[in-house]
């Protein structure tokens, strides 16, 4: 009988652990240059109903989120009919073969327009020859925009106005479900051993980080970690008394629809350790819709009585889909402890979404 053996993640990328892989994938070595912009594209927010890019800032915000291009390399990011983004990728300039997976996947995810990120390094009439092969098939180019590495600025073709990084950095930048897109047709989730990957991946570069500063950035890690999986798992996210994030650790995993969360294993958990004060939990929906179950809402209570009898800050239970990360505090507050210093990010975070400026004037 012929036995049907499943691709391994870490034989794929020439690794023997994630450990090893999680190194490549850190150093941005080129060996796993798919893996990392997978993982970059997954950070994204999906189909969350926010408005589509239309601005300057909306997309720098968007870029912001992966890896700038290199030399001689394009970005192409393709829309639906409100400027949400679809699909991303990039490619070389003199990759005929990529150019033409590019435009067939970006097609597949339903891209009718397109805006493009480039290096500076790219010569004017490569972006020119650039954007008349997009347009041939139909797609329209909204607008160009140019990273210049040596400045650290981006400026858009049709404004001409250069925008510094150091201006959008991490803290500054609206919150992750502002941009809404959908995962790229790519195999690399059905990898044996993506899941453990991505949810290592997730675990360490979210230790050392701020849960309130660095909220943002935590939200679509978790993502990246959790969204693909096909069964529940519930975790807790521990920090010391400023909110640095000491240690992630799953607890329970269920089955496609359910976790069992038992108080006594969470308990146990924070006893194991002295330098804990705040936490937060997370869990994710296989089935994709991130919004709280009338019992996700009954556990976050009683967690929060546990924590609070213990003297720890219950801040946030977090539900990871594949559109975006609900925030219970955001949305319940009175189901998690009091804190006016994580209620005040929460808020500014809010206020960055309503108040870009700067609206495109579109040639449709």
């Amino acid at each position: 009988m012929a036995v049907i053996r499943l691709n391994n993640l870490y034989e794929h990328f020439g690794c023997s652990s994630k450990e090893e892989l999680y190194q490549k994938v850190a150093m941005d070595d080129v060996s796993v240059r798919s893996l990392v912009d997978f993982i970059d594209f997954s950070k994204g927010e999906m189909n969350s109903g926010e408005k589509g890019i239309s601005s300057p800032q909306d997309f720098i915000e968007f870029a912001m989120k992966n890896r700038m291009p290199s030399k001689d390399e394009m970005v192409s990011v393709f829309c639906s009919t409100k400027n949400e983004p679809l699909y991303l990728s990039r490619y070389s300039i003199d990759d005929q073969v990529r150019l033409k997976k590019v435009l067939k996947e970006g097609l597949n995810a339903g891209g009718v327009s397109m805006f493009y990120l480039s290096n500076s390094s790219v010569p004017n009439g490569k972006e020119v020859e650039m954007e008349d092969y997009f347009k041939t098939f139909g797609i329209d180019v909204l607008d160009g925009f140019h990273f210049n590495e040596f400045d650290n600025t981006i400026t858009s073709n049709k404004e001409r106005l250069p925008y510094h990084l150091d201006n959008f950095a991490s803290s500054n930048v609206a919150e992750g479900d502002s941009i809404n897109y959908s995962l790229q047709n790519n195999d690399i989730n059905t990898y044996r051993g993506f899941d453990e990957f991505t949810s290592y991946f997730a675990n360490q570069e979210i230790v050392g980080i701020h849960v309130m500063e660095d909220n943002a950035k935590l939200k679509r890690h978790l993502k990246v970690g959790y969204q693909y999986d096909w069964q529940e798992f519930f975790g807790v996210i521990a920090c010391d008394s400023d909110g640095k994030v000491v240690t992630v650790n799953e607890l329970f995993k269920g089955s496609p629809n359910a976790s069992i969360v038992d108080k006594k294993v969470f308990t146990k958990e924070l006893l194991s350790r002295e330098d804990v004060s705040k936490v937060a939990v997370f869990h994710n929906h296989p089935s994709g819709v991130p919004e709280p179950s009338l019992e996700d809402m009954n556990v976050t209570r009683g967690l929060k009585e546990v924590y609070e009898k213990l003297d720890i800050q219950l801040l946030d239970h977090f539900i990871v889909g594949k559109r975006n990360v609900f925030s219970i505090a955001k949305e319940y507050p009175e189901y998690v402890s009091e804190s006016e210093d994580y209620k005040e990010i929460i808020q500014k975070q809010s206020e960055m979404k309503n108040n870009k400026q700067g609206a495109f004037e579109m040639e449709l």
